[in-house]
């Protein structure tokens, strides 16, 4: 009877949690003016690490499980008959797939992307002054360059001063490195956690369904089931911004660093590994990412040939091209529903908030958050416009009333 009066008393239900969000906050905001229960937070996330890991990993790796589990090994003879397996089966080959990933980066690709570096920073020490004024008179020279004598005089100054900078930028290379050891180790002493992350989300993709049934149980007996279904529809619709956007972006921008790595070979281009993969990590980017990556390569190529630099970015501008205009909505097509200012808007907000990351990520939640608000913007236009179009009619039927009185 209690139960039935709260789910009737839509004006109750809802001062409700307002207040329960009010005390809530009030809450919240007291304890964390306490600098002793501030300090827990960090250690609270290091307990529950192994269980986001886990949760990142189980997420990451369902789309693959599910592709194989369904499209290939229930068609095969053995797991017609053996549905239960097919499961195990599929997480395995996902994680072995992942694991061989891993090792490929760690064996081949980060090697050439250090030796790469290596051989960057002993282009630029190996150069001084007299080096860089030697090759300017050589370039001038050998192209019939004729200039003034202040502006060689000014050339020569810019040139001073980007060598110094570069000089004295490369004077921290050493405590970069030493950085870069510290979390190398900081990585081998979070091993077990990972560990327990990867064994927990093999549960978490076992048992996914009943996980799922779990939590809608629980949702409604917090919600009406209005709200569930409001709440579930929401989700999947995160989810499906996110797996379009993510996965379909991480495949264009893959194809993309595999393409500018064979043009590099062609084009025989210095450091083409690292090149490629400043090339494919910055495309994921949208808008900006090509331009982001395009400057580093092009300047480092120019400074060791500028004829091949020009190549560069004639090859960069074509492949961005064919990216933009091909490549790009085939994989992609219309994942995330924003229009270009949208996009731009996420990416400026989300890298003031988290950098790089946060260009990347800040567009799907951005797509989402813009979806919702519109739904519920239409939701409330049309509610108004029925109430509207209703006391019209009443107005107009008691008008007509009155005129046939």
């Amino acid at each position: 009877m209690v139960t039935n009066f709260f789910k009737n008393n839509y004006n109750l239900r809802k001062s409700l949690y307002t207040l329960g969000i009010v005390i809530l906050s009030i809450v919240f905001f007291r304890y964390t003016e306490n600098a002793k229960l501030v300090n827990l937070i960090p250690s609270i996330l290091k307990v529950m690490k192994p269980f986001i890991i886990g949760a990142v990993l189980a997420y990451v790796l369902n789309c693959g499980t599910n592709c194989l589990e369904k499209n290939i090994l229930s068609k095969l003879e053995y797991f017609k008959t053996q549905p239960n397996k097919s499961r195990a089966v599929s997480i395995t080959i996902a994680f072995l797939l992942l694991i061989g990933v891993v090792v490929g980066i760690i064996a081949y690709i980060i090697p050439e992307i250090v030796s790469s570096v290596q051989n960057v920073v002993n282009f630029f020490v190996g150069i001084d002054s007299d080096t860089v004024h030697e090759y300017l008179n050589s370039f001038l020279t050998k192209h019939n360059i004729d200039i003034s004598v202040s502006t060689y005089r000014s050339l020569l100054k810019t040139t001073d001063n980007a060598m110094n900078s570069l000089t004295s930028s490369l004077k921290y290379m050493p405590e970069m490195l030493t950085s870069i050891a510290t979390h190398t180790i900081s990585f081998a002493s979070s091993l077990v956690s990972i560990i327990m992350g990867i064994m927990i989300a093999i549960y978490m993709l076992l048992d996914k369904e009943k996980l799922l049934h779990f939590c809608k149980k629980t949702l409604f007996i917090l919600f009406s089931k209005k709200q569930v279904e409001s709440i579930a529809s929401t989700i999947k619709y995160t989810n499906s911004v996110f797996n379009s956007f993510v996965v379909g972006k991480t495949i264009d921008s893959l194809i993309i660093a595999i393409i500018f790595f064979i043009g590099s070979i062609i084009l025989n281009l210095p450091y083409p590994m690292l090149f490629a993969i400043i090339i494919g990590i910055t495309n994921m980017i949208p808008y900006f990412g090509p331009f982001i990556g395009a400057v580093p390569v092009v300047a480092l190529t120019i400074l060791i040939n500028p004829i091949k630099g020009l190549w560069v970015l004639i090859f960069i501008v074509v492949l961005q091209q064919f990216d933009g205009v091909i490549l790009g909505p085939r994989i992609l097509g219309d994942s995330i529903g924003l229009k270009p200012i949208g996009v731009i808007f996420a990416i400026i907000v989300g890298g003031a908030i988290a950098g790089p990351l946060g260009m990347f990520f800040g567009v799907p939640i951005f797509s989402v958050i813009f979806t919702i608000f519109s739904n519920f913007v239409e939701k409330l236009y049309n509610s108004k416009n029925t109430v509207k179009n209703k006391l019209e009619k009443e107005t107009k039927k008691d008008d007509d009333t009155e005129k046939s009185e």
